[in-house]
């Protein structure tokens, strides 16, 4: 890809797809703009050289500073919440995960940006019928995903999709790999690195990806993507049993595994929200996540290998470089 005339903007910086798309930028000779809130600085790009705007999606001064002189704007930042205590909480997530994509794209649009790519998530599609696998036209109502984010992500898609701005959004999986702050899929990993016993669900699966080849899909979605059109970026579709497997063998390791039942997660889920309810802190995995786990999440990839020639690496890889920004 040749670089954008002028800073290209990235939003969600900070974060694990919108730090490494950021990295990604700068080494392919951008001149990358972030905004952040807070006086954060990215992780995956410490000892490069970038721009910074500090604020909040939110506000309109800031984002107005930081799309200024940009051609192009990559909007990764997001609120990831997947339960709500009350309705103010869910109202704080609708206004940075919609409110937050409407001020972006109006200032873009006043701003004269050529383009924008709104990173969503595959969570805004429907599921996919047992046995088979879902794609960018697969309705959302029938088997939709009940939580906050994807709630919110499929609002701020509507906002994106109909936008003044030439747009368009791309839909990442599971995401594995390095820079990954928090850690958030990163989470998935540490139970593989402790102990003796790793649980999983007994049926449901994902499907997972290398965060840099949705890194790969985005840009080539900014350079060659349709407007106004939805983009898939995953790979391998797999049981959380066959990814732990490919995890532990990466690590070389042989714990005991425990198939978790549907009843026994759910009712997990349900102690851990009232636990939630007391203390003001999301639980780690809320009921509904829990049924969402036992699941066949898969999807289909092929419109961005197509369109947008998005690699497909293997998992092993992503899974190695994960493990060591973890420090296993």
């Amino acid at each position: 890809m040749t670089p954008a005339p002028g800073p290209v903007l990235v939003t969600g910086a900070t974060g694990f797809l919108g730090g490494n798309l950021a990295r990604a930028l700068v080494q392919r000779g951008a001149q990358v703009r972030v905004l952040v809130r807070d006086g954060r600085r990215p992780v995956a790009l410490e000892g490069f050289d970038y721009e910074v705007v500090e604020g909040d999606v939110r506000d309109e001064r800031a984002v107005t500073l930081a799309v200024r002189g940009c051609r192009q704007v990559y909007h990764a930042a997001a609120l990831i919440v997947f339960w709500c205590r009350t309705q103010e909480d869910f109202d704080t997530v609708r206004s940075v995960n919609v409110g937050g994509t409407r001020t972006i794209l109006r200032a873009a649009a006043k701003a004269g940006v050529d383009r924008v790519v709104h990173v969503s998530t595959v969570d805004t599609m429907g599921l996919p019928p047992p046995g088979e696998v879902a794609d960018e036209n697969t309705d959302w109502p029938p088997g939709r995903i009940d939580n906050p984010y994807a709630t919110t992500k499929r609002e701020a898609e509507a906002v994106a999709l109909s936008s003044d701005v030439e747009t368009v959004v791309v839909n990442p999986t599971f995401m594995i790999g390095p820079f990954d702050p928090k850690p958030s899929s990163g989470r998935l990993l540490l139970p593989l690195t402790r102990g003796a016993v790793v649980g999983y669900p007994r049926r449901g699966g994902n499907n997972f990806v290398d965060v840099r080849d949705v890194v790969a899909g985005t840009i080539a979605a900014m350079a060659s993507g349709r407007a106004r059109e939805r983009y898939i970026l995953g790979h391998a579709n797999l049981t959380y049993r066959e990814f732990f497997r490919q995890g532990l063998s990466v690590l070389g390791r042989r714990p005991v595994e425990l198939p978790i039942p549907l009843t026994g997660a759910v009712a997990a889920g349900h102690v851990m929200e009232a636990f939630g309810r007391l203390t003001g802190r999301e639980p780690a995995l809320p009921a509904a996540l829990a049924r969402l786990a036992f699941t066949d999440h898969y999807y289909s990839s092929g419109k961005a290998i197509r369109e947008l020639r998005m690699p497909q690496s293997p998992i092993d890889l992503a899974l190695r470089d994960a493990f060591a920004w973890l420090g296993v």
